[in-house]
């Protein structure tokens, strides 16, 4: 199963918003470093420097509104014998094999693998943008775990049986 947490509409609605922020203070930084060497009888090392920044932190939003620099795909995976995920476009990916995995604890926000060994792998369902999608997410890994016969908030699931025995 894969999900693209990202759809082309919504990561184009990001792109605009971060190429508009970047603008923002790419304009404004700029305009306010002008004015500091230009207009400004009085030259203050401290607002020029803060121009400065501001037109240098301006860029990095611009860059990757502008696709110079591009972010990651942000998915979840799940396969018979791993989960991978990255829920947001600049994240890391990360890779939870079901072998490994102990106990879960499902919140309708969070959920933590418990792994053995003692770690502990959280993935934060409330950075899936859609709630309809975080639900489907969360209802696949809690199914896959029943299969796989993994605690869950503490309960351990009964053995596999028909419903109905002819």
């Amino acid at each position: 199963m894969y999900v693209n947490l990202y759809p082309g509409k919504q990561l184009r609605s990001t792109k605009r918003t971060v190429l508009l922020i970047g603008l923002f203070l790419v304009l404004g930084g700029g305009y306010a470093l002008l004015r500091e060497f230009l207009w400004m009888d009085l030259f203050r090392e401290g607002w020029a420097l803060a121009s400065g920044a501001m037109v240098l932190l301006g860029l990095l939003p611009l860059a990757y509104g502008t696709d110079m620099l591009h972010f990651k795909d942000a998915f979840f995976s799940m396969t018979p014998d791993r989960i991978v995920y990255r829920l947001t476009l600049l994240g890391t990916e990360k890779v939870v094999e079901w072998q490994q995995i102990q106990e879960l604890h499902i919140t309708e926000y969070v959920i933590e693998f418990m792994l053995k060994g003692g770690n502990v792998t959280k993935m934060r369902l409330s950075a899936i943008q859609k709630p309809d999608v975080a639900r489907h997410v969360s209802r696949s890994i809690h199914l896959a775990a029943l299969e796989q016969g993994i605690m869950i908030n503490g309960v351990k699931p009964s053995p596999t049986s028909p419903a109905m025995q002819v």
